[in-house]
């Protein structure tokens, strides 16, 4: 640890501001220190949060990368049969490669910031990626991506919506705005009008690397009202007479804990799920755009009201 600082915003100003060397960098030093970030974030800008989030994410080179390096140069030009061959099995280093290009030996991902606020499922699975690409990361770096992780987390996909906007809208509206939502997914889809819909509201596909999966979803937009055992019992009574296996309901009222366990080829999305949803695919501030998430679906099915 480097002595120029000893509290957070110290620690924050310096790196923000490349005011002068601080260690560590590219991690908040400690975790109590990240807790506090993360305990304040509702109350820090988006900008605020992705100033810090840049400095952890960019690209990096260390004295020991720059020296081993060089190692590897000396290996790989001398004319030592047993040094050449060992250079030439290092020979395929990307970190090597790099460093000869004139880059840093570690690639940033400050451009995971492009995709916030409105993507941050897609941000965080990038820095997930990276680490499995990665599997020499120095330490200081892995660290400092789990905590950008946890910051997104925070800020982006934990953010709390109220539900009143919500319940404001139509149900046909919220339905909309669930299939909006599978398509942010990868999902096509397909609105059923209520009047031929047999008890799904949107019928879902996607065919993944893993397999292909089909989908009936049911949307209900309840203020208090309880969601009923009798409700579960006859979506699920349409998914087996069309032979569907997987169905979600979306369900705004109250739901029991119980009731979300009964069936496992049900899934059920209360309230709190479906925020969590709806942050991470559409971006925190869906709220504030929901007039124009509705409007787009109504002008493509024609609906006036």
């Amino acid at each position: 640890m480097s002595d120029n600082y000893s509290t957070l915003d110290e620690w924050l100003y310096l790196v923000i501001n490349y005011e002068k060397d601080v260690y560590p960098c590219y991690r908040i030093p400690y975790d109590e220190w990240v807790d506090e970030y993360v305990g304040g974030i509702e109350a820090k800008s988006i900008d605020e949060v992705k100033a810090l989030l840049r400095c952890l994410l960019v690209p990096i080179t260390r004295r020991i990368d720059i020296s081993n390096y060089d190692a590897f140069v000396l290996m790989r030009d001398s004319k030592s049969e047993p040094y050449i061959e060992l250079a030439s099995s290092m020979s395929q280093n990307e970190i090597y490669k790099r460093l000869a290009n004139g880059q840093d030996a570690w690639e940033g991902l400050t451009w995971v910031l492009e995709l916030l606020p409105r993507n941050p499922y897609n941000a965080i699975k990038a820095l997930q990626s990276y680490l499995l690409a990665q599997a020499n990361l120095p330490d200081d770096r892995i660290i400092g991506i789990e905590q950008c992780t946890e910051i997104i987390m925070a800020k982006f996909i934990r953010f709390e919506n109220s539900l009143d906007r919500l319940t404001k809208l139509k149900p046909v509206e919220f339905e909309w705005l669930i299939e909006y939502l599978y398509e942010r997914m990868g999902y096509d889809t397909e609105w059923t009008l209520s009047t031929r819909d047999g008890g799904k509201d949107i019928i879902a596909n996607i065919e993944r690397p893993d397999g292909y999966e089909y989908v009936y979803v049911e949307c209900k937009l309840y203020k208090t009202t309880k969601l009923k055992l009798e409700t579960v019992r006859a979506f699920r009574d349409v998914m087996i007479e069309n032979k569907v296996n997987r169905g979600v309901i979306f369900c705004t009222g109250y739901v029991n804990e119980n009731l979300k366990k009964r069936d496992q080829r049900i899934q059920i999305w209360s309230y709190e799920d479906i925020n969590v949803l709806l942050n991470a695919h559409l971006g925190s501030d869906w709220v504030d755009r929901l007039d124009i998430l509705v409007d787009n679906k109504r002008r493509k099915y024609k609906r006036n009201n």
